[in-house]
């Protein structure tokens, strides 16, 4: 089958949940399919890049800057798009779409987040059009309106709404619905949360390699992600400025590694003898490798979380909070530990640490239950009965 995957970032480096998300998909079809991705970017991409998706027939990047995107944003104060739907909107790449689909005899195309809407030419060709909406992100903006400044709060809720109107007019366009997680379809309009197909994400193989033991842990801690993300920062914060003072009241002082690309700059002011800020790696194995316990306590955001999967499949004891854990499902206090306050999460990370067969035990429990539940092959699989019309 001929299917064109669109995106709105070139899907490498993978230090972003949804470049992860699209390269793993992109991989698992074209072993059975003919694939061309179409996808924008922000400046142009190396030859080293583009071969890390040499598995596709083909690759066309639509360079658009920042100053066009800012150009672009002018529109929402005349429309009622989300900012992001304005920001990502390309003519050319619809006209780039259009053909490719017209020359290659494209039969499904593959979309990735509802910001491209307005850059596919439903009205013009006739294929078999899925979204892949990955989060609900209304409820991820509507959690940022109360954490938002007085100047940015109007456009804050602003885009909040705007968002849920959009997540339901362009469901219309599309034959197919896909998205990352129960709680996630929870919160879609109730009349596409029976339409809507749940693919979580996977882990990929190299994180269920038996990897060389590093001589010692370096770090008592890892959080990992995509640094410069607002709920990865918030998260962060909360790890350092509410439950790190709880731990050396306590009378210890772990040493911390934060780790992942674009840290923010409040983020990278921590950085101290005990606290590690790596920005961009290029194998965040090794980091995981060097820690005792991996620590996500997340405060926002919504879909399921790479980091937790990745870390519990290299057999790290993981702890995180209840929104952590629900799009993921684990069992709390077997597979991995789930904490609510902070000091609750001191006690977590106080208690592995005294214990490390009790960490050993959870450690093993969660890569067996990542194992079982997680892996692209079977998430990949159920895509493409998806978009070849097999379910």
């Amino acid at each position: 089958m001929k299917i064109l995957v669109a995106l709105s970032r070139f899907p490498w480096p993978l230090e972003k949940g949804d470049k992860l998300r699209a390269w793993y998909q992109i991989q698992g079809l074209a072993q059975n399919h003919e694939v061309h991705l179409i996808c924008l970017s922000e400046h142009a991409v190396s030859a080293n890049d583009l071969a890390q998706l040499n598995f596709c027939a083909s690759v066309q990047v639509i360079q658009q800057g920042k100053l066009k995107a800012g150009w672009n944003l002018l529109g929402a104060f005349f429309n009622r798009l989300p900012f992001q739907v304005n920001y990502f909107r390309s003519q050319r790449m619809k006209d780039v779409i259009d053909a490719t689909i017209r020359r290659e005899k494209i039969e499904a195309c593959f979309v990735q987040l509802i910001r491209l809407g307005q850059n596919l030419p439903f009205e013009h060709v006739k294929v078999h059009w899925v979204l892949d909406y990955m989060d609900t992100f209304s409820i991820g903006m509507s959690q940022r309106i109360g954490e938002a400044s007085f100047l940015m709060r109007p456009f804050v809720k602003s885009e909040a709404k705007r968002l849920q109107a959009y997540e339901t007019k362009i469901a219309a366009q599309f034959d197919e619905l896909i998205i990352i997680s129960d709680r996630d379809a929870e919160g879609l309009a109730p009349l596409l949360r029976s339409e809507v197909h749940v693919i979580p994400n996977g882990v990929g193989e190299s994180f269920f390699e038996d990897l060389p033991q590093p001589d010692q842990r370096d770090f008592d801690l890892i959080f990992f992600g995509n640094m410069g993300y607002h709920p990865n920062v918030q998260s962060a914060k909360f790890l350092v400025e509410e439950v790190l003072p709880i731990l050396h009241a306590r009378g210890l002082k772990p040493k911390i590694c934060i780790a992942g690309a674009r840290p923010a700059s409040i983020i990278k002011s921590w950085e101290s003898p005990d606290i590690t800020v790596t920005g961009f790696v290029a194998d965040i194995r090794e980091y995981v490798l060097r820690s005792k316990i991996a620590v996500a306590p997340l405060v926002g955001g919504q879909g399921l979380q790479n980091k937790l999967l990745e870390s519990m499949a290299m057999t790290m004891p993981t702890i995180t909070s209840g929104l952590g854990n629900a799009g993921l499902g684990a069992k709390a206090g077997e597979d991995l530990l789930v904490c609510e306050d902070a000091n609750s999460f001191a006690d977590a990370i106080q208690d592995l640490l005294a214990h490390p067969e009790k960490a050993a035990a959870i450690a093993a429990n969660g890569r067996k239950f990542v194992e079982a539940n997680f892996r692209w092959k079977a998430m990949n699989t159920r895509l493409e009965a998806i978009l070849t019309n097999r379910r």
